[in-house]
């Protein structure tokens, strides 16, 4: 760890406390550089750990205006936080170098990276590709926005490590240097955060910038890179790209550079947006040697994550998935896309804080598969307005109730929010748990 010894010297800012800043705190310290502790918060979570472990840091709670963060030398801030905020800009402006945990991770790290972003689907496809890469007896870890941070992954003694990167992460890492890369797909999210929806796409399509082999999916063209000279491209998608889908002996299967590879049946899970995840997976991991006996194994043993169009039962005919996880229109449509039957089959109840989006992108969803779609939260009165088929609720409860009595069988009812759950919830896991606790309850 070379890098470390060339600013042990520097005057070092942690900002933003936290589960990141605290991983970020451990590290350094560990290291033996002693950094400068500083958050917007007069009491942000983790500060008994700092005190009972660090205490003898310098570290500054509450304004940020009175942090003297200009006076830095580096400041490796939460991805939580934005580079706009004044007192981040202003050290920016002043000359202070501003990275993130990834980056840091990024100037120490030796070993191969899998890195994966994307709007949706970015936890099922770096968890799939962890757990082919281990059946293929690798010594693999996974982390980054899912999981362990990555600076407390460095300790390990790994032959690969599979990252999951959000846009925010990506913002503050320039270093990156990945074996494979993907871009999964693009839709609008975190409006809240960016300048514009261009500036969000930006970031995602950093992750290319030095990746060794990039991953791009063919019905997707935003996901292409803008500079296409970068390095070798492979794609994936749903009839097209290197790798796709296609019957072969009447039967769907996974196809690899038009040779039938495996059936889709393979695969435990079931659903479209599977499907395209392990394609992406299979182009990601095409520099490692991987047997296909060893992706047998993998995909049989895959039963999706939680939250992620998660099957909850099946009550009077009626089939009831969480996906919690759809926190932006592009999940909910891609649910809807994949859970959707001949006819209008799908009970859909959505809602909570939209976060800016075009909520217009789900009409034509709605029209052709939604038998109704039952709205709440913040955005739910903009949600409900989409279609004659909405109708509007007050919670979670009343929402199941109603999906109850409006759904028959043969018909599916998904919780799919297209919206960010923090005006009602701590986090989409907390949404999920009560859905699921609603439907056990309307049916006991």
């Amino acid at each position: 760890m070379q890098y470390l010894n060339e600013i042990k010297n520097k005057h070092i800012a942690v900002l933003g406390l936290g589960v990141t800043g605290l991983g970020i705190v451990r590290f350094l310290v560990s290291q033996s550089i002693q950094p400068y502790v500083v958050d917007s918060r007069e009491n942000p979570p983790g500060v008994d750990w700092l005190y009972e472990h660090a205490a003898r840091l310098n570290s500054h709670f509450g304004d940020l205006d009175n942090a003297a963060l200009s006076d830095c030398d580096m400041i490796i801030i939460s991805p939580g936080l934005s580079l706009k905020t004044p007192a981040v800009a202003q050290a920016i402006n002043a000359g202070v170098e501003v990275i993130g945990d990834v980056e840091l991770f990024a100037r120490i790290n030796k070993k191969p990276v899998v890195a994966v972003t994307g709007s949706n689907g970015k936890s099922t496809v770096v968890t799939l590709a962890y757990q082919v890469l281990k059946a293929a007896g690798y010594k693999v870890a996974l982390g980054g926005n899912i999981g362990t941070a990555v600076l407390d992954l460095l300790d390990g003694d790994f032959d690969v490590f599979v990252l999951e990167l959000s846009s925010f992460q990506l913002d503050t890492t320039h270093s990156l240097k990945a074996m494979s890369a993907t871009v999964l797909n693009i839709s609008e999210d975190h409006l809240d955060r960016y300048d514009s929806y261009q500036a969000y796409i930006d970031s995602k399509l950093s992750i290319y910038n030095g990746a060794a082999h990039l991953i791009v999916n063919a019905d997707d063209i935003q996901t292409r890179p803008v500079d296409r000279t970068l390095a070798p491209i492979m794609s994936f998608g749903e009839t097209q790209g290197d790798y796709h889908l296609a019957q072969h002996n009447n039967e769907a299967h996974f196809m690899v550079k038009g040779e039938a590879y495996l059936p889709v049946s393979a695969l435990a899970v079931v659903g479209k947006h599977n499907y395209l995840n392990t394609l992406a997976v299979m182009a990601l991991l095409s520099p490692f040697i991987i047997t296909k006996a060893h992706y047998k194994t993998a995909l049989a043993q895959f039963n999706g994550l939680a939250h992620r169009c998660q099957f909850v039962g099946e009550f009077n005919g009626v089939k009831y998935f969480n996906d919690s996880k759809a926190t932006n229109v592009g999940a909910t449509v891609a649910a809807i896309d994949s859970l959707a039957g001949k006819h209008e089959n799908l009970v859909v109840i959505a809602g909570g804080d939209a976060k800016g989006a075009d909520l217009e992108v789900l009409k034509p969803y709605i029209q052709q598969h939604v038998k109704a779609l039952i709205c709440f939260g913040k955005d739910g009165k903009e949600l409900a307005a989409l279609t004659t088929k909405g109708q509007l609720t007050t919670n979670m409860r009343a929402a199941v109730a109603l999906a109850k009595q409006l759904s028959a069988s043969g018909d599916i009812v998904l919780l799919a929010p297209a919206c960010a759950s923090i005006d009602m919830y701590n986090n989409y896991m907390q949404r999920g748990d009560d859905f699921v606790q609603c439907v056990q309850a309307v049916h006991s």
